[in-house]
């Protein structure tokens, strides 16, 4: 009877194990979010781009008849993707809000453009801007036009317009044929056009494949409280981060590499010629390996109160021009170029302290003050020249002090 009853419990665990195994090989539900209207083709999702709406794409290729130009004023329209929903077309703009733009969301969708190459640029970008912006965020998205000389996101904010509230989160821009991410201001007047942008945790690859313009991140053009961090950067074109009049701006814990070709990791200076000097710039924690050709420099040029501390790059020179009261402390830089720290004609009051700086090349000097770089302060550094023929350090300007 023992026997019997044991070999009845072991059939019953036997039956409930295959049970539970069936169970799990089904295929989950698709979850909807409340509230929301199912788009399964490009009409309806056509219908659907409009102030008030809240739309969700099933999975699926969005093929648009024609790019989708917005002339009226949008508010209030949020659009998320189930996982493979792709809107695509043969454009260099697949959305353009021409009309002021203020809560609009875009989550989990792929941009894709599949127009081929030999159209001249002009700019654009796969989701453009070019009036008034506010409350604006892409998360979770992915950005790809490896055939098309276009940008991935562009705005356009100049004239009367302003822009505020812009978040790029989480993000994918691959295979990209002219820069993934613009934000342009170049009514060069010195207004502050643009106010709080977020960029954060992307990643950027193999841009500028149709243009020779193919940065990460350009924000070209005055504007403010900007946080560019934790973004990842390969192979972009000519600049990784470009900075042109953004005051109150903090790049931290990018990193930057180019196994296939070199480039500026980060660009920093002021709009132009008679502009205010940046200021309020933080630049902290980055990362990177960008070596070879073509140039490869961290250019820092007319900022005045920088603090640029505990970076680590492996590039050519940091390029130091027209920089003052700013504090360069606890960074690790080892050149592969003619100079490691090179500080230009203006650079005034700066102190380079507690850092490690390494120069590679034959014939290379690890620490240039060049005539009109004065009154700044070497501290508690460490100087390293690897090469051969070259030399340590060189004061041209003769007003600097060596504390090391």
């Amino acid at each position: 009877m023992k026997y019997l009853i044991y070999i009845l419990f072991i059939f019953c665990c036997s039956s409930l194990s295959a049970q539970n195994f069936y169970y799990s090989l089904e295929k989950p539900q698709e979850t909807v979010p409340e509230n929301t209207t199912e788009i399964s083709n490009v009409n309806e999702l056509i219908a659907g781009l409009k102030s008030g709406g809240n739309l969700y794409l099933k999975p699926g290729t969005y093929d648009l008849p024609y790019a989708l130009i917005f002339q009226n004023n949008i508010t209030d329209l949020k659009v998320t993707g189930a996982d493979g929903a792709v809107i695509t077309g043969d454009y260099k703009t697949l959305m353009w809000f021409q009309g002021t733009a203020r809560n609009i969301k875009f989550n989990n969708l792929t941009f894709s453009a599949i127009q081929g190459p030999g159209i001249e640029s002009y700019g654009a970008g796969l989701v453009d801007f070019s009036n008034t912006a506010e409350d604006i965020y892409f998360e979770n998205c992915t950005f790809t036009s490896p055939n098309v000389n276009t940008n991935g996101i562009k705005f356009v904010t100049e004239g009367a317009a302003r822009s505020k509230n812009i978040y790029i989160l989480n993000c994918k821009f691959v295979d990209i044929g002219r820069m993934a991410i613009e934000l342009q201001n170049h009514s060069h007047d010195g207004i502050l056009r643009f106010d709080g942008i977020t960029i954060k945790n992307n990643e950027f690859k193999s841009l500028g494949l149709q243009s020779q313009y193919g940065m990460a991140i350009s924000l070209s053009g005055a504007g403010k409280n900007a946080v560019l961090s934790e973004n990842t950067i390969i192979d972009a074109k000519d600049r990784g981060i470009e900075i042109l009049g953004y005051m109150d701006i903090t790049i931290s814990n990018n990193n930057f590499t180019a196994p296939n070709m070199a480039y500026n990791p980060i660009t920093i200076e002021k709009d132009g010629a008679g502009e205010e000097y940046t200021k309020n710039v933080v630049i902290t924690g980055n990362t990177g390996k960008v070596q070879g050709f073509p140039p490869h420099l961290i250019e820092i040029r007319q900022v005045d109160g920088l603090v640029y501390t505990k970076n680590s790059f492996y590039a050519d020179a940091l390029h130091v021009s027209d920089v003052k009261n700013s504090f360069f402390t606890e960074n690790f830089h080892s050149s592969d170029g003619g100079i490691g720290l090179y500080v230009d004609d203006g650079s005034i009051n700066n102190t380079f302290s507690g850092s490690t700086f390494i120069n590679t090349a034959d014939y290379s000097s690890t620490v240039t003050f060049f005539q009109g770089a004065t009154c700044n302060t070497l501290s508690n550094n460490s100087l390293t020249n690897e090469g051969q023929g070259g030399t340590i350090y060189s004061d041209m300007d003769g007003g600097n002090t060596k504390l090391d």
